[in-house]
């Protein structure tokens, strides 16, 4: 009961307070640029900041750099090379070049990859390859819908295969008038991380394959709705069934939107569903065995996520997800997931946008957290979390004052394993619409 009432209180908490660009409410569509200097802390040491990050959208080509410059106040104002070394190198000033959006006929991204879903997302839900900050990968998502069939598709690193995963979809009956079942869909997924440790010589790779369909019910210009129903293994691993419906109003009156979801999950032990989320970026190295906080004792000193499915337990659980968009000024997204009789299972996903709904003020927030039991779990950062948070104020025209605050993840290459860190940057920027 606990796990339930925790559970409802989260979905409420979601709806009326974060949230996150989920599909229905996503905007990619803005151009604006960005840039600015001030003061980053990292770790306690003090970096001035120098950044630049506009973005363009013409028709469905869109763009955005994002050019960071750290500089060491204490040691002579020494350039900071953590980010530029590694990972994506000086590619990571390109954040992303995209054609369409999601669900589009046709939608290719390079770059950076925050919410790549395949699907559902049983398999693979709001992956980014960009978790660990510092090493951020130039990464690849290619989609198209052909109408009677189609495929989705992405890549974690076009430097190196690493995470690679693909959907192919198929409308047996579009192109018949059967009501409602003209828009019946089957799908076939397979993903992949070729190389969790990166060490190419060690055969360490993970790969999950499933099957869905999906029956959307009503496909009206103001209602939707779908049922549908997932299958799926972790090859020498487990294997787990989602059934779930999805339902969203995308306009009423101008106002606002609404999408919910709502998913029963059934899953053997070593499985875990949504394999490839947020979070894994940091997961699939080692980590210390308390992060993933199993009820088992003398646990290894470290696990990787593959690792860990020898240790899960069979059982059954439910997903969560509410979304909206207020006014065309607030996007709101938040989920949660936890498994029945399972301690500390519970993974919580938030962000919220909000631009001048109160005059002259801008708020981000994402928050991402694993390892849930109870409330304090969920409000309390640690290594088990990603949050970031800005508030701008405009004080004149396009120059705005804004404090950020970023929680995230580094490879900590002397113990061999992952900590926390965190960044405060105070800034004063210039931000323009166009």
């Amino acid at each position: 009961m606990k796990r339930f009432t925790l559970f409802i209180f989260t979905l409420f908490l979601v709806m009326n307070v974060f949230g996150q660009n989920l599909d229905p409410f996503q905007q990619e569509d803005n151009s604006m640029f960005d840039g600015g200097f001030g003061i980053t802390w990292i770790d306690g040491t003090a970096y001035t900041t120098f950044t630049i990050a506009p973005e363009i959208s013409i028709g469905k080509f869109g763009a955005g750099l994002n050019i960071e410059l750290l500089f060491n106040n204490q040691e002579g104002f020494k350039f900071r090379k953590t980010g530029w070394d590694k990972g994506a190198g000086i590619l990571r000033m390109i954040r992303y070049l995209r054609w369409g959006v999601k669900h589009d006929p046709l939608y290719i991204r390079i770059g950076s990859l925050q919410a790549a879903t395949l699907g559902h997302g049983f398999i693979m839900g709001y992956y980014s390859n960009e978790a660990n900050y510092d090493q951020r990968k130039i990464g690849l998502v290619f989609d198209a819908d052909l109408k009677s069939f189609g495929f989705e598709s992405m890549t974690s690193n076009l430097g190196r295969l690493e995470v690679i995963g693909g959907r192919f979809y198929y409308r047996p009956l579009s192109s018949s008038e059967i009501p409602i079942l003209k828009n019946f869909e089957m799908g076939a997924t397979y993903a992949t991380d070729v190389d969790p440790d990166n060490i190419r010589s060690t055969k360490d790779g993970i790969s999950e394959w499933g099957v869905d369909v999906g029956l959307p019910v009503i496909t009206s210009s103001f209602f939707h709705t779908t049922l549908y129903a997932d299958y799926a293994r972790i090859v020498n691993h487990g294997h787990g069934t989602a059934v779930g419906i999805k339902a969203d109003m995308p306009s009423v009156l101008g106002l606002f939107g609404i999408y919910a979801k709502l998913e029963k999950r059934f899953l053997s032990d070593q499985f875990v569903p949504n394999y490839f989320n947020t979070l894994y970026e940091l997961e699939r190295s080692e980590l210390a065995s308390s992060y993933y906080r199993l009820a088992q004792t003398n646990l290894p000193p470290v696990l990787t996520k593959a690792q860990m499915l020898q240790y899960v337990p069979k059982t059954e659980g439910l997903f969560g997800e509410l979304a909206g968009m207020i006014l065309g000024k607030i996007r709101l997204l938040g989920n949660y997931q936890h498994a029945n009789g399972v301690k500390n299972s519970g993974i919580l996903h938030l962000e919220a946008h909000s631009k001048d709904l109160i005059p002259s003020v801008r708020l981000r927030y994402a928050y991402d957290k694993v390892g849930i039991e109870t409330f304090k779990d969920m409000t309390t950062l640690d290594y088990r979390s990603i949050a970031t948070a800005e508030v701008g104020y405009r004080v004149y025209s396009y120059i705005y004052v804004s404090l950020q605050y970023r929680w995230n993840f580094i490879y900590d290459e002397q113990t061999n394993t992952y900590k926390p860190q965190e960044r405060f940057q105070p800034k004063v920027s210039f931000s323009m619409d166009f």
